[in-house]
């Protein structure tokens, strides 16, 4: 009886610390948004605090719902508490390790080596899982969910190869930011796609008989996996092969993907689920079906270029995958499992989520349609962007507490139906529970009248580098009129908004690359215009642009931007110092 409560005990946590988590990645996230519309206090630092965001969405929320989710299906209970339960514990230390190092350090001693740790215990936990594994029946279900495993081992080959990496080439070549790209391809699309699928169809087969794929389709769907990591090869080396390869991989992935959204919603039409969770899984559904059409839009190279060159595409592309696909997914398999309460003010908390969901993809892909159409902003963009991403937090925080209260059992859920009696105070106390916390977290991250800084007041000075003042590239020399020229800047203006502005405030503030304010009083305009139409040589060779690609730890892409787009860009530039800095062209 005692091990059986502290099966239930471990299952209860394990949801709960992962909706945690989650709650403070959307809250973190929440507060990188607030950066567009509000002045933030001079201690918090954009990359930092993103750094912890994705870290805890990925490591924090996903890693411990699916691994979660595997544990509690394929694994015997009476092996569960001794084979995991320290290993959860271990995992906990390492993701609190990495809140609390993160925002104060970014990427350093403390918060490199909690995330390695992350890594070690997930190497343990996937092999005991895979001999767990071996010996289940052979269908469709088991099979994802031991490929998605093999990918996420496979991912982390991304992080081990950053010390070599860095050590011999330095943080500015490229293979250091394919080596990041590498993790990140293979935890997406293989690890959180496919474990997420696999465990959905798994509960599937269980109520419907096994499904059976051939060696053939399980060859498409792992070599399009690989594939189309070609995609993140040209982002910093676009040479038309990785594009055929890129483009070939995602036709494939495609009739993969179809394969499995006709599976899972057959079976959907064919069992008795909880209203919730069949909607969580259309949600899922439909993730993975606009997933698969933005892919098969890629085989167009320009199109290619765009999805990594404009931020929004970025951005909407990954929440797709992370919120449409794997969370709605793994919080229907939660709910499937036992592990996630079902009750009014969890639907409530599901659809203020699904709220925030929808409305912020919308912005972002539409945002991103404007500006690759050289259309500009949507008025007050950044302002509503904030506004629906409070729903995050607001829709989590009730899930959790309803989690926090929750007394449900460790069993099937696949015929539940019933209600619960409390529901209406349970509701209510944890609708109150949300705004409570939400109100204070809000207060709490405001700005007030210290004013944000491009850097700490305590920095070193950055070492004076000898350089050739007007870069590398063909702009030799340029002659500047003295008065702007509105017909350049409204070009350069059109750019600026569809490629720039994502990454660069237009102030001195650094959000994912410097502040444009003082450009031209800092650099010549021919270095300014070099680092725009030669960025690749200009960060390889050019020392100035070291410094701050070593300062950003982000590498700008190559957008082949022409040398008449680039003087209109420049233009901009002038007249934005000339307004904001009260001169321009102090560096001539």
């Amino acid at each position: 009886m005692s091990s059986s409560l502290s099966l239930i005990a471990l299952r209860h946590s394990w949801t709960r610390w992962a909706l945690a988590f989650f709650l403070i990645a959307a809250l973190l996230g929440l507060m990188m948004r607030s950066f567009h519309v509000m002045e933030m206090p001079v201690f918090l630092d954009y990359k930092n605090i993103l750094h912890t965001h994705s870290h805890l969405a990925l490591l924090g929320w996903g890693y411990l719902m699916i691994t979660g989710g595997i544990i509690f299906s394929v694994e015997s209970p009476s092996e569960i508490i001794r084979k995991y339960r320290k290993l959860f514990t271990l995992t906990l230390i390492a993701l609190i390790g990495m809140l609390i190092t993160f925002p104060i350090q970014g990427y350093g001693v403390w918060s490199i080596s909690f995330s390695t740790l992350h890594v070690v215990i997930s190497y343990v936990l996937a092999f005991r899982l895979l001999r767990v594994l071996r010996l289940q029946s052979r269908g469709l279900g088991i099979r994802l969910i031991q490929i998605a495993i093999w990918f996420q081992l496979i991912s982390t080959l991304g992080l081990w190869a950053l010390g070599p990496v860095t050590s011999t080439l330095g943080r500015l070549h490229e293979l250091y930011f394919m080596s990041i790209q590498w993790f990140l391809h293979f935890q997406l699309n293989g690890w959180f796609v496919l474990g997420t699928l696999g465990l959905l169809i798994l509960h599937l087969e269980r109520s419907q008989g096994i499904i059976k794929w051939s060696l053939f389709q399980f060859a498409i769907l792992i070599s399009s996996v690989i594939a189309t990591y070609a995609l993140a090869i040209t982002w910093a080396e676009p040479n038309p092969l990785y594009f055929r390869i890129n483009g070939f991989a995602v036709l494939l992935q495609a009739i993969v993907y179809l394969w499995i959204i006709r599976i899972v919603f057959q079976g959907l039409k064919e069992i008795r689920v909880h209203r919730l969770i069949r909607l969580l899984i259309l949600a899922a559904l439909l993730s993975l079906a606009a997933k698969t059409l933005l892919q098969v839009l890629l085989v167009l190279p320009s199109v290619a270029v765009i999805s990594y060159t404009v931020r929004q595409f970025v951005i909407g592309f990954l929440h797709l995958v992370l919120l449409g696909v794997m969370t709605f997914g793994v919080g229907a398999v939660g709910m499937l499992n036992g592990d996630l309460a079902i009750e009014r003010s969890t639907e409530m908390g599901w659809l203020i989520v699904f709220l925030g969901f929808l409305s912020t993809e919308i912005l972002l892909f539409t945002q991103g349609m404007l500006l690759w159409l050289a259309w500009g902003f949507i008025p007050e963009y950044h302002f509503l962007l904030f506004l629906f991403s409070i729903l995050f937090p607001l829709g989590l925080t009730l899930l959790w507490v309803t989690q926090l209260e929750s007394k449900t059992q460790a069993t099937s859920q696949i015929n539940l139906t019933s209600k619960n009696p409390n529901t209406n105070y349970s509701m209510n106390k944890s609708l109150i529970w949300s705004l409570g916390i939400l109100g204070i977290l809000m207060t709490s991250c405001g700005g007030g009248d210290t004013k944000t800084t491009s850097s700490s007041s305590n920095s070193t000075p950055p070492k004076e580098v000898k350089a050739d003042p007007k870069g590398i590239g063909e702009i030799k020399n340029l002659d500047l009129d003295e008065e702007i020229d509105e017909n350049l800047v409204s070009t350069g203006k059109a750019i600026v908004d569809m490629k720039c502005t994502a990454c660069h405030q237009l102030n001195d503030k650094r959000l994912v690359g410097p502040g444009f304010q003082g450009v031209t009083n800092r650099r010549q305009p021919e270095w300014i215009m070099n680092m725009i139409t030669n960025v690749d040589v200009m960060l390889d060779e050019d020392p100035v642009a070291q410094e701050l690609l070593a300062e950003c730890l982000t590498r700008m892409p190559n957008q082949n931007i022409s040398v008449g787009d680039a003087r209109g860009i420049l233009e901009f530039l002038r007249k934005n110092d000339l307004e904001k800095a009260g001169e321009k062209d102090g560096a001539l």
